[in-house]
Order: C-alpha cells, then sequence, then structure tokens
C-alpha cells in the first residue's frame, strides 16, 4: 500500500496532541456498536479534540460549544480569528488551523489505513416486505396512468378497468396461491396442509 501524507495525518496530528487514541475512537464511532458517526462528523470530533488540547496546553479553557465554534471558524476559514480573542495567552492558531483534518482524510485513514470496511445497512424483512409493497404501488399507479392515456388516445377502447397489481406464490408442496407478501409475512406458506406437515 502506497503511503500519502493524508493517510497519515491523523496518526501525525494524534501524536503532536497527545491523542493516542483517537484513531481506535474513529474506529468505534464509525463502526461500532453504539449510534454510527458520519465521516463529517468523525472530522468535527478530531478537530474539536485538537482545538481543545492546543488551548488547554495554553491555559485556556473553555465551553465544548465555544471550542466547537472555534474549530469550525478556523476550519472553514470564513471567520479569522486572532491570539488576542485569548487575552495574554500564548495560542498560535495559524499552526492549529494546519493540523486540523478533512472528512476525506477521515475516510482514507479509516478504509486505507485501519483497512475498515464500512458495514452495509441491513433491512428487517418487515422493512423488504414494505418496500415491496411500495413497488407493487407504483407498478399499478403507472399501469393505471398508461391505460388512461391509450384511452384518451383512442388505441383502447374504455372505461378504464380496475387495476391492481400483486404477485402471487405457489407452493410447490400443496400447490396452494398465496399472495406473496401474506406468504412472506408468514415466513411460509400458509396453508393448514404445509402447517401440518411442519
Amino acid at each position: 500500500m502506497s503511503e500519502t501524507p493524508q493517510q497519515q495525518k491523523i496518526e501525525r496530528v494524534a501524536q503532536k496532541y497527545g491523542l493516542n487514541e483517537i484513531g481506535d475512537e474513529l474506529v468505534a464511532y464509525w463502526v461500532g456498536d453504539g449510534p454510527d458517526k458520519s465521516v463529517r462528523e468523525l472530522a468535527e470530533y478530531v478537530n474539536f479534540r485538537v482545538t481543545d488540547t492546543a488551548l488547554r496546553n495554553a491555559g485556556v479553557i473553555l465551553d465544548r460549544e465555544v471550542v466547537e465554534s472555534i474549530a469550525e471558524k478556523l476550519s472553514a476559514g470564513d471567520a479569522p480569528l486572532t491570539e488576542t480573542e485569548f487575552g495574554d495567552h500564548d495560542v498560535d492558531l495559524s499552526a492549529v488551523k494546519t493540523d486540523l483534518v478533512t472528512y476525506q482524510t477521515v475516510y482514507t485513514y479509516l478504509r486505507e489505513v485501519r483497512d475498515i470496511e464500512y458495514p452495509e445497512t441491513v433491512q428487517t424483512k418487515s422493512q423488504r416486505i414494505d418496500d415491496l409493497r411500495n413497488l407493487h404501488g407504483r407498478v399499478a399507479k403507472v399501469s393505471r396512468d398508461t391505460t388512461t392515456q391509450l384511452i384518451q388516445q383512442g388505441d383502447v377502447d374504455g372505461p378504464a378497468p380496475r387495476i391492481e397489481v400483486d404477485a402471487t406464490a405457489l407452493c410447490l408442496d400443496c400447490q396452494t396461491e398465496t399472495d406473496l407478501l401474506i406468504y412472506l409475512h408468514n415466513g411460509s406458506c400458509p396453508s393448514s396442509e404445509c402447517r401440518n406437515n411442519v
């Protein structure tokens, strides 16, 4: 694997500010058991920790909201801050700004340095059935619209028929036909013959 400055920036910043646990935290926040955070949120977290540590090292202790605001301004570069805002404390904000990271940096670190794959969201059975039901509804709407247009053009004789779209599941054991959504919701063929054979 090739080594680039972007891939190593998280590690360099962590070493500079004594944030030795930050890498493991990023992994845990991205794919851990708790609520997942986006790479943008993770970049904001890193920048908060860097800014807060730099201020504390200079003897400046501020509320979290204030530090987050400072980190955001430094990262955006649209509202420059000066050392005079912190009184007599010596805070090199220009150095802090160069140590802030982007979400691309965090993403590259997680994928290429830590070799972490983001797990795909797994849908539940009920969610998949709902998606299928919605798909049937869309197909029915398109079918009705198309039929109406063809009747209006004179290509199909009216009146418009009632259109319903569904799918049927044919059980190969008992030959019972069941609405597919009912079959899936039940988890198997709902016929009494099949239930008795279970």
